[in-house]
């Protein structure tokens, strides 16, 4: 093994496979910051702390299982660290046979294997959610997995190391200090929740474009809207509420677009990881859900209890919801004509940011 991230197709599918529960498996903690955009991406595929029932005295223990079933697919995901944290022991070298071992009993169970660094998951998951996307879509021929990830640069790569390798790093801190970064992310709690129906929000951007391509007077427009150049506009409106808190001078932002397993969103595109506008620092999450949007958004600001919301939606399902929300302060993103929306509450148009966005250039 060379670099990261390492990936390996199996020569056969698998056959009957049963993966069962353990007790075992302490989770890391580049896992825990990796695992909630993995989870979003990838929610009712996910499995953890599972090993193969086939009767083997010592099993191996996947850091994490993509299971599709209606492929048959199955995928080994690791997270590789170049020593421990307790005793600076070198792991994961190229220059030993433990990991290759490992692959091929997984291989010739038919699953496939993508293994990372873990200065990869750190720093980029959503770049790691690329790679995962890029492998479901080479099995499957389905580009549905790939949508919102066009603007994506590749995931840089990581050369592999050797066991000389592996101390140079530990004498040099080397994952401590990404786990510094690490910290202050988890420690904070987003002060901005920014909830978007994913349906309404690529319709939109869809009828802006069809609008855009009849218009004679205009020279030049993205094709899709940045999630960079959105989330800049929209940070304008931010100071609508009123009190928010700060973590070492910033004020933690999250995003998360809500999407059916049945429907596209190709006219919003990702281009970062995390956005820095002034001093919000904007997270971006993408979930795809088998249930009804309108319902994944209420339950997300119930569960999580959220108390500052922007939400990008307008359909006659919403106003009920949000009545009962009587402890969440929400904005709305929204049709300036022929909403369904409440004329009660706070509210953008929704035109005008994709208008924005889209960046036009008039003759």
């Amino acid at each position: 093994m060379k670099e990261y991230p390492h990936i390996f197709y199996p020569k056969h599918t698998p056959s009957e496979q049963k993966i069962i529960p353990t007790k075992n498996s302490k989770t890391g903690f580049s896992e825990s910051f990796f695992e909630k955009k993995f989870l979003s991406y990838f929610k009712n595929y996910v499995y953890k702390n599972v090993i193969i029932d086939d009767g083997k005295t010592h099993p191996y223990y996947p850091d994490y299982v993509l299971h599709i079933p209606e492929y048959n697919l199955y995928i080994d995901i690791e997270i590789d660290e170049p020593y421990t944290l307790r005793g600076n022991i070198p792991i994961h070298t190229n220059d030993q046979e433990k990991d290759e071992v490992r692959n091929q009993y997984f291989l010739n169970k038919g699953w496939g294997i993508i293994r990372f660094a873990e200065v990869q998951v750190v720093k980029f998951p959503q770049l790691c959610c690329k790679v995962i996307s890029e492998y479901v879509r080479n099995v499957t021929g389905d580009h549905i997995w790939l949508e919102g990830f066009h603007e994506f640069e590749d995931l840089e790569i990581v050369r592999a190391w050797s066991s000389d390798d592996s101390q140079s790093m530990a004498s040099d801190f080397f994952r401590q200090k990404y786990f510094n970064l690490l910290k202050t992310i988890k420690q904070a709690k987003p002060s901005i929740n920014i909830l978007a129906d994913g349906i309404y929000l690529n319709n939109e951007i869809r009828a802006t474009i069809r609008s855009l391509e009849n218009d004679n007077t205009i020279k030049s427009f993205n094709k899709s809207v940045r999630s960079s150049l959105f989330l800049r506009f929209l940070s304008d409106f931010f100071v609508h509420f009123k009190t928010m808190d700060t973590t070492n001078g910033k004020i933690f932002v999250e995003l998360t677009i809500f999407i059916s397993n049945y429907h596209s969103i190709e006219s919003f595109s990702f281009d970062s990881e995390i956005v820095e506008v002034d001093n919000y620092l904007i997270n971006i999450y993408y979930v795809r859900t088998h249930d009804l949007i309108c319902f994944s958004i209420y339950d997300s600001i119930i569960d999580d209890n959220l108390k500052k919301v922007i939400l990008i939606a307008d359909d006659p399902a919403y106003p009920p919801l949000l009545e009962s929300l009587t402890d969440t302060e929400v904005i709305l993103v929204r049709n300036y004509h022929d909403t369904t929306m409440s004329p009660y509450m706070k509210y953008l148009s929704i035109n005008s940011l994709i208008e924005n966005s889209l960046q036009i250039k008039y003759k």
